[in-house]
């Protein structure tokens, strides 16, 4: 019994990395969303409960202490900035997407262009850095012009991520256990 309490923490993390693996898999946009709002009324209710709890304690002592106040302020700032964000976090993320396109199109192109300045006063060739930069323009080319179905597989991706590392957990899990056991015996 008092390996199980020890344990449980590590088994509710694989219980939570489960459940958050197949929700990101089967709707990540709308995970995220849901994150964004929770933590942002988590921030909310606690800024707003620490600045009636400041102010309190400032009628009754006369004072009003600054830092108190102005972190109540902040987590209300940034909670309802979290809260109201979660409708655009596709946008964002999107946007994001398209920015990390250009940038890997811009860079393989300038990558070819200096292979070729290179190229053109030494004569070396190398085919690992052409076929680098046209790898970069390529998927740059994917991400910028596809920026929500790039989301979608970046959602794919930390879901498929937080399975794998749920089944390494379980299998730590199960090692130690094993380890454990031995040493009783």
């Amino acid at each position: 019994m008092e390996r199980i309490k020890r344990l449980l923490p590590t088994i509710l993390l694989i219980i939570v990395e489960v459940v958050v693996g197949i929700l990101l898999l089967v709707n990540g946009e709308q995970l995220t969303g849901f994150i964004f709002v929770f933590f942002g009324s988590i921030l909310l209710i606690g800024g707003i409960i620490g600045l009636i709890m400041a102010l309190v304690r400032g009628k009754k002592t006369g004072v009003i202490e600054t830092a108190p106040l102005v972190l109540s302020v902040l987590m209300i700032a940034f909670g309802g900035f979290l809260t109201a964000a979660s409708g655009a976090v596709t946008q964002v993320v999107s946007s994001i997407a398209l920015i990390y396109g250009l940038v890997l199109i811009i860079g393989g192109v300038l990558k070819l262009a200096d292979y070729l300045a290179f190229r053109g006063s030494t004569g070396f060739k190398n085919g690992f850095v052409v076929f680098s930069s046209i790898i970069s323009v390529i998927f740059g080319m994917i991400i910028a012009f596809n920026p929500f179905g790039t989301a979608v597989v970046i959602w794919t991706i930390m879901g498929i991520a937080v399975l794998i590392s749920a089944v390494f957990d379980l299998v730590t899990l199960i090692i130690y256990l094993r380890m454990v056991g031995k040493q009783k015996n």
